[in-house]
């Protein structure tokens, strides 16, 4: 017999999860937390998902996976690495603005040390494609020098953009990041690369 989801049910339990992962960090989560949370019974969350893992590999598989997919969409169309930036934190930064939960979920997991092993590959994965087609524009424009590396587009992309998120939104949920906030961050961002 085919399992029959109520839409609502299911949100509820992502967006418990989201909130969970932004108060207290992965290791926290769990299938109990998340059934209090959400109002959601644990016999009704065990019908679809296997366990916590299960759980938030849906949910970062599909909000990660949209995301590199509108930002690959758009980095194509940029000739330099500055408006690369400038568009993943444009991005970013209209996701957090529009649902602030979500947007620190983001942070908080681009930052996470204590991932799971397949949420790590799921992130680099994504991530792998993004850093590439930088790496390829900034070596071809001059912007970024031989000497950096995969690794040090990686850690100014994660910290700086997704680390100024998180401190502004876990001062204020209700913080709605500006223009001059956006190009503030990626100037940093691109003078860091320099």
């Amino acid at each position: 017999m085919a399992r029959i989801t109520e839409p609502l049910k299911i949100e509820k339990i992502k967006r418990a999860v989201m909130e969970i992962m932004c108060e207290s960090g992965f290791g926290q989560i769990s299938i109990a937390l998340i059934s209090e949370k959400s109002g959601v019974s644990s016999g009704y969350l065990y019908r679809f998902y296997s366990g916590k893992d299960e759980l938030l590999q849906d949910i970062l598989e599909s909000t990660v996976e949209d995301i590199k997919d509108k930002v690959m969409y758009d980095i194509k169309r940029y000739n330099t690495v500055y408006d690369c930036f400038l568009n993943i934190i444009s991005r970013v930064s209209e996701i957090a603005n529009a649902d602030p939960i979500l947007g620190r979920f983001l942070a908080k997991t681009a930052q996470e040390t204590n991932l799971p092993s397949w949420a790590e590959e799921t992130k680099n994965k994504e991530l792998m494609s993004v850093i590439d087609e930088i790496i390829s524009i900034g070596r071809g424009t001059g912007e970024i020098s031989s000497y950096i590396t995969y690794a040090d587009i990686e850690l100014v992309l994660l910290s700086l953009p997704f680390r100024y998120i998180e401190l502004e939104l876990s001062k204020n949920m209700r913080k709605n990041f500006t223009k001059e906030e956006v190009l503030k961050i990626t100037n940093i961002c691109v003078k860091a690369l320099g």
